[in-house]
């Protein structure tokens, strides 16, 4: 249509622009700004588009560009279809035309908004394409994913890496290393299709965000999150995240990449936000060890490399701020993770070769304190939630009494305000709360699981950042009973992930052992 228009009525020397598949209301289009650096350039004499829409759909920016821009850079502008050309003067029904369009994109954006949310609250996935890892499944391409055979082992292996101590960064370094395409080109390779901010030329640039973002999406775990993310208006493409609050999470929808061990594993680590070691050897020991008296991370200070076995942990709250906060608490590495390497073998083996015992040891020693902590925070919460609810209450009759000149503005203002305060701190201990409590519940069964890792990892000959992270959640270290004598005792305290803290199970494991004789006797 376009090219008879121009060869009827005269035009020469044409170009073709088109934006395909992009938005009327985006204007940082690539075909749009390689026009518009023409004309800045003085290479455009006229510019022809089917309709107004076809220009744009933001009405004030369509106006910007006919009616100011283009007529300072002396470019004609012809909309076929709207009978619109610049040459002729201005068209006074063109605005309305302009505004139009502009309701029909807002319009179209809103009723596309409803069917997706619409099939996000049915379960349905509305994401466009799979993510990396999984691809769509060939007998329903629109409502299911199944595990990517190439994709799929990267995913697990990211995982893998992340359980044995290394961080975001020095992943996607190794990957990088070993030229693993990243995600963004790998759909390139098999679809064609280039996403935005892909570089062909370099496919093997992985970035640490890349590789953290695979680490904190539950879709691996076979779970699927909807509406995760909206824009900020439908001019503006921006993606901005939702409130959880706000996210649809639907379990179980399709097969998992990692296990929901090798997923709390993961989290835990990243809930640390430790920081990268200076030195290229890695602390297989970050973020798990604590002083037992202020609670704060024990840091690994580094002695010369020819020295290492002098490597110690020390308070970081004492280095930080002084003796008066708290002591040193220094201890050193090697001594460490003798004791830590000695007491997990003690443990899993333990675990492995009297398994009945160890269940009933440990179902004894963690169930009673527990369910005692269990019993507290339900407590606590029941009387959260009860005083939330009078809150509302009382705010609803102060505002009565406020109409009714029962209470003046002043003291509306004052009493709401502490209402608001005591009820908005409420409402983030009360989800708080209720997750602790799920995650109480959910460690007095997890024996078995401690149980099952010891029987996968006989092999116990040293220690490495996957066994800490598997086997371990975090390790307390005392003060010395006397401060500065090497032969002082020292505390200690080993908590196991799944099962809490062990202790000397010796003693009660014969006191079980007897009773167990006693009542078959």
């Amino acid at each position: 249509m376009l090219e008879k228009y121009a060869a009827d009525n005269g035009f020469e020397n044409i170009l073709f622009l088109s934006d395909d598949g992009c938005s009327g209301t985006n204007f940082n289009r690539p075909a749009w700004k390689e026009l518009m650096k023409m004309v800045e350039n003085d290479e455009v004499a006229t510019i022809i588009v089917k309709d107004m829409s076809r220009l744009g759909r933001d009405y004030l920016l369509v106006g910007q560009y006919t009616e100011m821009i283009f007529p300072s850079y002396g470019v004609r502008f012809i909309a076929v279809n709207n009978n619109v050309d610049s040459l002729y003067g201005d068209n006074d029904f063109t605005p309305f035309v302009n505004l139009f369009n502009d309701f029909y994109a807002k319009d179209t954006s809103r009723k596309i908004r409803a069917v997706v949310k619409s099939k996000a609250e049915r379960g349905e996935r509305v994401a466009t394409r799979a993510p990396y890892g999984y691809k769509k499944d060939e007998n329903n391409p629109k409502s299911r994913i199944v595990p990517d055979e190439d994709a799929a082992p990267i995913v697990q292996r990211i995982f893998n890496l992340c359980v044995g101590g290394k961080g975001p960064t020095q992943i996607a370094k190794q990957l990088k290393n070993e030229q693993v395409y990243t995600p963004g080109y790998y759909y390139y390779s098999k679809t064609g299709v280039l996403l935005t901010n892909v570089d062909v030329t370099r496919p093997y640039d992985w970035n640490s965000r890349s590789v953290a973002d695979i680490l904190e999406d539950e879709v691996y775990l076979g779970h699927t999150i909807s509406l995760k993310y909206t824009t900020v208006s439908y001019k503006n493409k921006k993606r901005i995240k939702r409130p959880e609050s706000e996210q649809l999470r639907f379990e179980n929808t399709h097969e998992p990449l990692v296990t929901k061990e090798t997923w709390d594993i993961v989290q835990d680590i990243r809930k640390r936000k430790r920081r990268r070691a200076n030195m290229a050897e890695q602390d297989m020991f970050s973020g798990l060890v604590r002083c037992i008296d202020c609670g704060e991370k024990m840091v690994l200070h580094r002695a010369h490399a020819m020295a290492a076995v002098k490597n110690n942990f020390i308070c970081s709250t004492y280095r930080k701020r002084g003796k008066e906060k708290c002591s040193a608490h220094y201890l050193r590495e090697v001594h460490l993770a003798a004791i830590v390497l000695d007491d997990l073998l003690r443990v899993t083996h333990f675990a492995r070769q009297q398994e009945a015992l160890f269940i009933q040891y440990i179902n004894r020693k963690n169930n009673a304190e527990t369910r005692r902590e269990i019993e507290r925070l339900q407590r606590e919460l029941e009387l959260m939630r009860r005083r939330d609810t009078e809150l509302s209450t009382l705010f609803k009759r102060l505002y009565e009494d406020n109409v009714l000149g029962r209470v003046t503005n002043e003291q509306f203002r004052l009493l709401s305000g502490d209402y608001n305060a005591e009820q908005k701190s409420l409402k983030e201990r009360i989800p708080h709360t209720a997750e602790r409590i799920e995650e109480l519940q959910a460690s007095i069964s997890n024996v078995t699981r401690f149980i099952d890792k010891a029987k996968r990892y006989t092999e116990i000959n040293e220690l490495s950042g996957e066994l800490l992270n598997v086997f371990i959640e975090k390790i307390e270290i005392g003060e010395r009973a006397e401060r500065y004598s090497r032969t002082a005792e020292q505390q200690i305290v080993i908590h196991y992930r799944d099962i809490g803290v062990v202790g000397a199970f010796a003693e009660e494991a014969e006191k079980i052992a007897e009773q167990r004789q006693r009542q078959t006797a």
